[in-house]
This record gives C-alpha cells, sequence and structure tokens, in this order.
C-alpha cells in the first residue's frame, strides 16, 4: 500500500478491494461452516430445565416446612452446580451419548443449591433441586452441643425410607448398605445409606444416604460412588495434562521475568510509552474490580459463617482491589515491554499507543485491520471446529460442556464478556506475540524458530484441561500461535488484538445469546463486538470523506526507539506521546518498586485470576472461569 502526500486523501485502492473480497468470503464461508458442525466438535451436556432459581426455590423451601425447619431471620443464597468427578467418569466410560441418557434418567448431576444462614452460627440449612424439580440432596446444619429428640435403634432404617418415600423415591428399589452412628455430647447422628438395586451405570454403584439427627431427618444425598479405581487411574492420565502445563507456566514464567528486565531497562532509556501501558492498566484494574464484585452472589453461597458478614464484605471489596491492582500492574508491565520490542522489529507496522486518537478513524489500515481482525475470528472458528472433528475420529476425548454457569446470577453479566475478551486480548499478545517472538528472534537468530517456539510455548499452557490425550489442546493452540505469528510480521498487532478480544468475548457471551432475554442479548452484541464500533465510524468517514488519509504518523517508526524516529515516517498534526526530560533516579525508582510490585502479584494471584493469561478458550472455559 502506498502513503500519498500530507492533506492527499486516499481511496481503496484495486488491492484493498480483493483483500476486503477475500476477508468476506472467509468470514461468511467459516462461519456458515463453524456454525453448522459447533454442536458436533463441542457437544452440550443435555440438561432438561424444568426449573430454574425461582421456582426451584420454592420446592427447596416446600422440603423445609414439610419439616417444620424454620427459615426466619436467615439469609438466602444459590448457584447452580454439578458433580464434575461423575459427569467425567459416565462419559469416559459409557461414551458422551450413552452417558447423557443416563444423567438425563438415571443420576443426578446437576443441582441448584439453595442455602439459608445466618452470620456467627454455625446452624443453616442446605437443599439441592435438580433442573428436573426432583429433590437431589438436603442438610441441616447443627452445633455438636445441640439436643434432638431420641430414636429407637430399631426404627432409624424405617424413618430413613419413611423420608425417601416422602421425596418421591421408590424405595422397593433400593437395597440396605450400611448403618453408621455418631455419638456427640447431647445426640447420636445415624447415617442410613442403601444402594440402588439396578442403577449400576460403568459398574459404580449409585448410593441415597440419609442422616438422622436424633430422631429428626438432619439430612439427605443422593451419588454416583465413583470406583476408586478408576479415580487413580484418571489422576494419573491427567498428571501428564498437569505436566505438561507445569513446563509451559515455568516458560511463561520466564517470559514474564524477562518483560519486566526489558521494561525497566527500556523505562531508563525513556523507550517505553508509559502513558499508554498506564491508561491499559487502569482499564484492567476497573475491569478486575468490576467482575470481582459482579460475583458477590455466587460468593454468597460459600460465605464462612464464622467470621463477621461484614468482615466477609471487607474481605470481597479488598480481594477485588488486590485483584485489579495486581492484573493492572502486570498488564502494564507486559504490555510497555511488548510495545517497546515490537515498535523496535517492526517499525512500517501501526503502532497500537496512537491509535487511540481521531486520526485513526481516517486510516485506511486501521480500517483494514478491523476487517482482517474479524476475519480471524471467523477463521478460527471454524478451525477450531474442524480441528476437533478430525481429532474425535482419531480417538480425542472432551468432555460435554455445560450449558448453564452462574453468569446469569450476576447483576451484569456483561461484565465479565468485557473483562475476558480485554484481559486475555492485550495481556497474552502482547506477551505471546509482541514481546515474545522479537525477544526470541534476538536469541535465536530466526523469525520462524521464534515464532514456532513462542506459539506451542502459549499453546501448552491449555493442558491442564482434562482434554485427551494431554497434547491435543498446545497442538491445536500452538498450531494457530504460529499463523498468528506469521500475520503479526505482516500486518502488525491490531488484528490480533481484534481476534483475540472477539472471539474471548464471543464465547463468555454464547450463555447470554442464548438465554433470549433482550437486555442479556443487546449487552452481549455490544460487548462483544466492541470494535465493531471503530470500525463502522471509519468506513462512515471515509464515505463522508471521500478517502482515508495518509498515515504514516500512526506507524511505529513515528514514535521510534530509544529517541531514533525513522526517516521515512509522516509526523502527525498531534505530536505522539514523547518524554522530553530523562527519567530521574527518583522515577526510576518508582517505575522499578511497579514492576516488580505487579511481577510478584500476578504470582501470588489465585489460580482461577491467572488462568486467563493461558490462551484463547472454549466456551466451557471462558463461562466457568466467569
Amino acid at each position: 500500500m502506498t502513503t500519498g502526500p500530507a492533506g492527499t486523501l486516499e481511496r481503496f485502492e484495486r488491492s484493498d478491494l480483493r483483500f476486503l473480497l477475500v476477508c468476506a468470503t472467509v468470514l461468511v464461508a467459516s462461519v456458515a461452516f463453524g456454525v453448522a458442525f459447533f454442536d458436533r466438535a463441542f457437544p452440550e451436556a443435555s440438561i432438561e430445565f424444568r426449573v430454574d432459581q425461582g421456582s426451584s426455590r420454592a420446592i427447596a423451601e416446600k422440603l423445609l416446612d414439610d419439616l417444620g425447619y424454620s427459615r426466619e431471620g436467615r439469609m438466602h443464597a444459590v448457584r447452580f452446580q454439578h458433580d464434575d468427578d461423575a459427569k467425567i467418569f459416565l462419559e469416559r466410560t459409557l461414551g458422551l451419548e450413552k452417558a447423557s441418557g443416563v444423567m438425563s434418567d438415571d443420576v443426578e448431576i446437576w443441582w441448584w443449591s439453595h442455602r439459608w444462614f445466618t452470620p456467627l452460627r454455625t446452624d443453616e440449612l442446605r437443599v439441592s433441586v435438580s433442573p428436573r424439580g426432583e429433590l437431589v440432596g438436603f442438610e441441616r446444619l447443627l452445633e455438636e452441643t445441640h439436643a434432638t429428640k431420641g430414636l429407637d435403634p430399631e426404627t432409624r432404617v424405617p424413618a430413613a425410607l419413611s423420608f425417601l418415600r416422602s421425596t418421591g423415591i421408590d424405595t422397593a428399589t433400593l437395597q440396605l448398605v450400611s448403618v453408621s452412628e455418631k455419638k456427640l455430647p447431647r445426640r447420636v447422628d445415624t447415617v442410613v445409606t442403601f444402594e440402588h438395586k439396578s442403577v449400576r451405570p460403568g459398574g459404580a454403584p449409585y448410593q441415597y444416604a440419609v442422616t438422622l439427627q436424633g430422631g429428626e431427618i438432619g439430612g439427605f444425598s443422593q451419588q454416583l460412588r465413583v470406583p476408586e479405581k478408576w479415580t487413580r487411574e484418571y489422576a494419573s492420565l491427567r498428571s501428564k495434562n498437569e505436566a505438561a502445563n507445569d513446563v509451559a507456566s515455568v516458560l511463561l514464567s520466564l517470559t514474564a521475568f524477562a518483560a519486566l528486565v526489558v521494561f525497566v531497562l527500556r523505562m531508563r532509556r525513556n523507550d517505553v510509552q508509559l502513558r499508554f501501558s498506564m491508561w491499559i492498566a487502569v482499564v484492567c484494574g476497573a475491569l478486575v474490580f468490576l467482575v470481582s464484585l459482579n460475583s458477590f452472589p455466587a460468593d454468597l453461597a460459600s460465605y464462612d459463617t464464622k467470621s463477621s458478614f461484614a468482615a466477609f464484605i471487607a474481605q470481597e471489596i479488598g480481594l477485588a482491589l488486590f485483584a485489579g491492582v495486581a492484573l493492572g500492574l502486570f498488564l502494564m508491565v507486559i504490555a510497555g515491554a511488548g510495545d517497546a520490542l515490537q515498535r523496535e522489529r517492526l517499525p512500517r507496522q501501526l503502532a497500537l499507543p496512537l491509535l487511540w486518537s481521531r486520526d485513526a478513524f481516517r486510516s485506511r489500515r486501521v480500517f483494514l485491520g478491523f476487517a482482517l481482525g474479524f476475519t480471524l475470528v471467523g477463521a478460527f472458528l471454524a478451525y477450531q471446529v474442524a480441528f476437533y472433528l478430525v481429532a474425535e475420529r482419531l480417538g480425542a476425548w472432551a468432555p460435554a460442556e455445560i450449558p448453564y454457569d452462574d453468569a446469569l446470577n450476576t447483576w451484569l453479566p456483561w461484565a465479565a464478556v468485557l473483562f475476558i475478551g480485554f484481559f486475555p486480548g492485550f495481556s497474552e499478545e502482547y506477551m505471546s506475540r509482541a514481546f515474545s517472538i522479537p525477544f526470541l528472534e534476538k536469541l535465536l537468530h530466526s523469525r520462524l524458530g521464534a515464532i514456532v517456539v513462542s506459539a506451542f510455548v502459549w499453546g501448552f499452557a491449555h493442558s491442564a484441561y482434562p482434554n485427551q490425550p494431554f497434547f491435543i489442546r498446545g497442538l491445536e493452540v500452538g498450531v494457530a500461535g504460529v499463523v498468528l505469528g506469521l500475520v503479526l510480521y505482516r500486518f502488525g498487532l491490531l488484528p490480533l488484538i481484534v481476534w483475540h478480544y472477539t472471539v474471548d468475548a464471543l464465547y463468555t457471551s454464547v450463555l447470554l445469546f442464548r438465554s433470549g432475554n433482550p437486555y442479556y442479548v443487546a449487552s452481549a452484541s455490544l460487548c462483544a463486538f466492541a470494535f465493531a464500533i471503530p470500525m463502522i465510524v471509519s468506513l462512515l468517514l471515509y464515505l463522508k470523506r471521500g478517502g482515508f488519509e495518509p498515515d504514516g504518523h500512526l506507524e511505529n517508526g513515528a514514535i521510534g526507539t530509544a529517541g531514533h524516529v525513522e526517516p521515512h515516517a509522516v509526523q502527525s498534526r498531534v505530536e505522539p506521546e514523547r518524554e522530553g526530560a530523562p527519567l530521574t533516579r527518583r522515577a526510576l525508582a518508582v517505575a522499578l518498586a511497579v514492576a516488580l510490585l505487579g511481577g510478584a502479584l500476578s504470582v501470588v494471584l489465585p489460580r482461577p485470576i491467572s488462568d486467563l493469561v493461558s490462551g484463547p478458550m472454549t466456551q466451557a472455559e471462558a463461562t466457568a472461569l466467569a
């Protein structure tokens, strides 16, 4: 593409139109293929939702009323849960189709878990109701010193059977397995366990247990007892996933440390676009804080009543602030170091720090970058679908995805869409592409080698997921990473940011799109396709003005590296950000402290947060993380 003289408008060239035509063709074909075969490549577990959160609560409350247990003065919390061990066991031993039938008809795997509690009190009530509206479990927590009426030992089994019949369970299909008791200071707790005579999927017994607290019903559960031998064998199988993930995690940690060193050194050379990096950090911190507080309804279900409610609230806010600051600083370091290296290596590509201005909307290359980014979204969807269709035929295995998550129970479900699009999109593209590839190219003296190594380190950071064989996810993501590395050198970082943000945001939005709720659908669409807004603005300006403006002043070379500006760069009417004076020792010390703190905090963060830097996610991964 050529750049005209200052003040001359540029129109689409014939090569641009061919490029856009290819993008449109690939996008339409990829989306059509991906949508048509998505359910075959990523099957969902079959869940029949006869009751939702509200109607399941009514069922739970009726049980408590029938038992005479008061909910007055208690707080309520609810979340959707499932037995992951039993689900994976059934899918691996029976196959997905047969396992789905068993989970739909014979065993309870999913449930709405309701909880009534009082802060600083041990006693609480818990009831689990299946999506079909059937009772899955019940538990009444009492102090060990709490006294109840006694019960004749001879009537324990009949009392348990009577309770099971009251819940609609056919006790004629059960056989007694064991009766155990626990003597407490003022009562005797008894657990009566039964086993279904005919339901033994994969050879695993399906058991029902009734807890009697003295002469009162204190609990009930039903569960598929996964054989210990299978559990050990599966753990051994999963150890390969974890080992591959650990190796990749060590290499990613070394990459992050190298980025920290480069960040500090480039700060000393006045070669970090600090304002840009700090704005990214601020946005990241705000989104982390928002998402953390947004998950409060789900966190309430795990509140420990031994601590005061005020302390729980303070802890939630404190952890949200901690995570926001930590990940914000981490992203500031990664973005600052990655921007410096790719600016040095790719002087003719567009500079992201200069694209947050009105000038960027008037650039032909910016518009084409958005078009390519969205094309990559469709191509990646088709690639994933095709990859797993082929992999399945060759014996690969992946668990069925769960078409529900607590994201729908948060105050602002779209907040997770924004965050899970933004943080992986910027952190991974800057660390595994913008930083790693130029950094490794200097070490290996090979551009292709740098692209391949960085791609598969990034890819195998996904190995901890249960997909088998252990290398399948690393191979899938690694191959995609090689293509993305080639795109970086040919088209710059902008298309990769657009692609990564949109892919992760879309996978996180699937649940909201399927909800049918107009608010959820509209907010998810706006957040998932956020980059479509500047793309549309750019096109409208082109149509209004009759052309684009020259954009040499938006290139990396316009900023330069370590004080050097590329001679070909056209100066902007708006001067790009430059630091005029060298850093003082105090400023350097502050920057180093901030960078070290960010690196340290990113290491000690809880695993669910750190998992966000591991790469593009499937629907299940994204919604679980949300």
